[in-house]
């Protein structure tokens, strides 16, 4: 259960000093630009600034792209702290009522919970720095863009169909608000981590998207590839987390915790056949996503209603640096990764405005 897990990884840390979770750094900011599934906006002019719209998860949020590894800082524990009380308040009031919660009701207290984990403001979709995608557009087009964060923990293609329900909300109370211009799905890679076949894969990705381009059929869709995180996993073991009461954390140590990964058979000193059967499962669900793209700018019988334009963008190689910009959970790239995607999309970006 993905609740289950992050709770027992919590846990574990909720005895780190207090010295170290009372000296924190300023609480998040969310960008004026920022629009959430939940709001109420004024109505734009057609030809008013870009309405972009993501779909992503926790990379795209930037999720503790500042705590660095092996030294976290005090913001990393006072930020799992703050989380620790959240869920110990739900498990002892709401929580009681549903003890045994569906795996999409887990999936949306992730965000609720542990959503004080996300760097926004580092964000290359929704963030305030020089590589930062609303920074660029308001440089290049002269108005700052408003941006749509349909972006939560944990994301992927799987729960496509909950972003998609809120995305459907947010038009209902905003009916004579513009569709977006410009739309980005970011998932990663957690059907890959929670073991998705490519056939469950396949109709994943699709339900997705025939809903997508029914509800915004004009819109430009950029779609990123499934990342490969096996340089990742099979790094050779390090400290994460240096303080909690059992000592310091490794990175695998905290993979067990919290079940990361730990159905993908990819490990430090995993077996050669694991891991080559890791790679032809990624190769596999890449191939399924890069597919339905070209459908939908070619088949008109699957994807009879989109009009707009679909863009895939291809992972690109690992040479194994990027284990070595890893955040101190050893899950969430830090800040240089997120800035080389920020440029990376911009590349893409660009040309589409």
């Amino acid at each position: 259960m993905i609740f289950s897990r992050v709770i027992a990884a919590t846990m574990l840390l909720s005895a780190s000093t207090a010295v170290r979770a009372a000296d924190t750094s300023a609480l998040e900011t969310v960008p004026s630009f920022i629009v959430s599934p939940e709001d109420t906006v004024a109505v734009d002019n057609q030809s008013g600034p870009l309405f972009l719209a993501l779909f992503g998860d926790s990379v795209s949020m930037a999720t503790m792209a500042d705590a660095k590894l092996g030294n976290p800082g005090p913001r990393f524990y006072a930020d799992f702290l703050g989380s620790i009380a959240a869920a110990t308040v739900y498990g002892a009031t709401i929580g009681k009522l549903n003890p045994n919660p569906t795996d999409e009701q887990q999936h949306q207290l992730l965000t609720k919970l542990f959503g004080n984990m996300a760097r926004i403001r580092l964000s290359p979709y929704l963030g305030t720095q020089s590589y930062s995608l609303p920074v660029l557009i308001k440089q290049t087009t002269g108005f700052e863009p408003k941006v749509y964060n349909g972006a939560q923990m944990a994301g992927s293609y799987h729960f496509g169909h909950l972003y998609l329900e809120k995305f459907e909300a947010f038009f209902k109370r905003n009916p004579f608000h513009k569709k977006p211009e410009l739309i980005i799905v970011n998932f990663n890679g957690m059907d890959f981590m929670d073991n998705r076949t490519p056939e469950s894969y396949a109709e994943s990705v699709r339900g997705f998207y025939q809903r997508l381009t029914a509800l915004s059929p004009y819109s430009k869709i950029v779609v990123t590839g499934l990342g490969d995180p096996i340089a990742l996993l099979t790094h050779p073991d390090r400290v994460a987390v240096p303080h909690s009461p059992n000592g310091p954390i490794t990175c695998t140590q905290l993979y067990k915790i919290v079940r990361f990964a730990n159905d993908t058979g990819v490990f430090p000193g995993a077996p050669q056949e694991n891991i080559d059967a890791a790679r032809r499962r990624i190769a596999a669900l890449r191939d399924v996503l890069a597919n339905e793209i070209r459908l939908m700018n070619h088949d008109q019988t699957v994807y009879p209603n989109f009009k707009g334009q679909a863009v895939y963008v291809a992972p690109g190689e690992d040479d194994g640096s990027a284990a070595e910009h890893i955040a101190a959970d050893c899950i969430h790239p830090d800040v240089t990764i997120q800035e080389a995607i920020g440029h990376h999309m911009w590349d893409v970006v660009a040309p589409l405005l």
